[in-house]
């Protein structure tokens, strides 16, 4: 029964959004009166957090999957970014619900609430991204912020991915991927990282225009 509950509510939340759906609506997809699904959730909240620890544990075991295939930090890194995207590609229902769900996440907002659940996962390519540059000897080695930078770039090509699905002028996904990882490869080995100073007066032009 509650597989049943969690499966109904994954692709209603991905078709209709997770605001427009109720609780009454998920048990009549599944034939049951709302009643029983009290039984096994309190609140609407608890299936969608369900929902996202699950797919975020998805995602880990992808990660580690993958990464156990390859010994070299740098295949490791390219093969574990291919797969992000491949999965997300391959569960965008699953995608959608974590990703693109409410702004409002049981008082947490959706950015926080979607980092500290995703910490695993992230935490485990910033390792390897670090492992990769001191291999490689890369600048920069010790910045975080190319970490991100990658990680930034990879996610946001899997979101598009999972939007538009496939561009009808470039059916070829594979090929963008790859020429993505490449272009991004290029750019860490030849792009110094910005100064602190300029760093700093970003954030200080950033904090500034807040109220």
């Amino acid at each position: 029964m509650r597989g049943e509950i969690l499966a109904a509510a994954s692709k209603m939340f991905a078709d209709r959004g997770y605001e427009a759906v109720t609780l009454r609506e998920i048990a009549k997809e599944i034939g049951y009166t709302h009643a029983v699904i009290y039984q096994h959730f309190p609140d609407k909240w608890h299936i969608l957090a369900e929902l996202s620890s699950e797919t975020i544990e998805l995602m880990v075991q992808n990660f580690d999957a993958i990464a156990a295939k390859h010994l070299a930090p740098k295949e490791r890194l390219f093969a574990t970014s291919r797969g992000l995207i491949q999965f997300c590609i391959a569960h965008p229902q699953q995608f959608r619900n974590v990703f693109f769900g409410p702004e409002n996440r049981n008082g947490v907002r959706a950015g926080q609430y979607i980092n500290d659940l995703g910490e695993p996962l992230f935490a485990r390519f910033v390792q390897l991204f670090f492992d990769v540059a001191k291999e490689e000897r890369l600048p920069n080695r010790d910045d975080i912020v190319v970490a991100h930078t990658w990680w930034f770039s990879i996610f946001g090509l899997a979101t598009l991915m999972v939007i538009q699905g496939a561009v009808p002028d470039l059916p070829d996904q594979a090929l963008v991927v790859d020429q993505t990882i490449a272009t991004l490869w290029a750019g860490v080995q030849a792009v110094p990282r910005l100064p602190k100073s300029a760093i700093s007066k970003r954030s200080g032009r950033s904090s500034a225009s807040k109220p």
